[in-house]
């Protein structure tokens, strides 16, 4: 009789803890179960995936993008989103990954609007002619660029250096299509991507004995967020030596760092006044105060979009990021506050573009 007592003790206690770790509507440990009607479980990994999106997006639309969803998130469900639980007769509830799936839209542009980088900018270097193998000029002028860019702090990579780890498809050595590099770009998270071609000729001189090298780069700059057309333009150097491969390899590098001058130009052109605030919105994470401060930053008076940038796993608290032109972050919160006085302002770190925010749940006030 103890015995049985035991065991059925040991049962309930077990199908207690069970009930315990059942997965319910609501914050998880990872992110934010979602319940759907969806039965089968891809259909519902998915439907759940969506119904997160909008907090994501910055202009909240999931039609608009969907070409490009397809591609980088409902091709791999399983990478955002965690545990699933089928509810007979109602659907199932799924656990989404927002800190797994917000860099790929970062990444991808989606979650922030156009012209606005996504922290440091990032430029493909892609020289050469379409259908060709790679040329040494290319090369050279090419490393010139990129280097010069790096120095200056902006994040470059060659597309087409063999030596490049990173470059591991196997037609790394056959230059693309304008078309086809900028949209693949785009795709990977580049902002801008530098085409074009460069050519080289040295001429010897009998009388002196000295090589003079000559080099131009024929580029195109192509601004990812943008649909305009690609900004062109052209570098040119000369250079004396008494060594031919010195005279050349000297003009190739100038053509290289003066085209860089002009790249630089244009992005800082580009991005003059554009920057984001971040809103530390704390307290439990409730879908619906989420949705509603995002409501509210996406109405406000020179607000360009509004997305949910970090869900920060178990925490109490989310990241928000609002993108504004010309304005700081103090001018920022003076107009959120005027849309929506029941927001509790915090705090503020000025330097760091970094709001701290409660918001009131709803129905209810702080």
């Amino acid at each position: 009789m103890k015995r049985t007592a035991v065991v059925l003790s040991l049962a309930a206690s077990c199908a207690a803890c069970a009930s315990w770790h059942r997965l319910e509507p609501g914050q998880t440990d990872r992110g934010l179960a979602i319940s759907v009607r969806e039965q089968e479980p891809a259909a519902a990994r998915r439907a759940a995936v969506d119904a997160m999106l909008p907090l994501m997006l910055v202009d909240g639309s999931v039609p608009d993008r969907r070409k490009l969803l397809d591609k980088l998130v409902y091709s791999h469900l399983g990478r955002y989103t965690g545990r699933l639980r089928r509810v007979r007769g109602r659907g199932c509830i799924v656990e989404v990954v927002p800190d797994a799936l917000a860099p790929v839209l970062v990444d991808a542009g989606l979650s922030r609007p156009r012209g606005y980088p996504s922290g440091q900018d990032k430029v493909l270097v892609a020289l050469g002619v379409a259908g060709r193998p790679y040329g040494g000029a290319d090369f050279a002028a090419g490393d010139a660029l990129r280097l010069a860019l790096f120095a200056a702090g902006i994040f470059t990579r060659d597309l087409r250096d063999p030596f490049d780890p990173a470059n591991n498809d196997k037609d790394r050595r056959v230059i693309l299509a304008d078309t086809t590099t900028v949209a693949e770009a785009a795709t990977g998270g580049w902002g801008w991507i530098v085409t074009g071609h460069a050519v080289a000729a040295v001429d010897l001189s009998a009388q002196t004995g000295t090589a003079k090298g000559a080099a131009r780069l024929d580029a195109r700059l192509f601004d990812a967020s943008a649909s305009t057309a690609p900004y062109a333009f052209s570098t040119y150097d000369e250079e004396v030596d008494v060594s031919t491969k010195a005279a050349l390899s000297r003009a190739l590098e100038q053509v290289g760092q003066k085209a860089s001058t002009e790249v630089q130009a244009r992005v800082r052109a580009a991005r003059a006044g554009r920057n984001h605030v971040a809103f530390m919105l704390a307290g439990p994470k409730d879908p619906e105060r989420v949705r509603s401060l995002l409501s509210t930053l996406r109405r406000t008076p020179g607000v360009d979009g509004a997305a949910l940038y970090k869900w920060n796993g178990p925490y109490d608290s989310v990241d928000i990021w609002a993108y504004a032109r010309g304005l700081t972050a103090e001018d920022l919160v003076a107009r959120v506050l005027r849309v929506d006085p029941s927001l509790n302002f915090v705090g503020i770190d000025s330097e760091l573009r970094e709001v701290f925010i409660e918001a009131p749940m709803p129905g209810m006030d702080l």
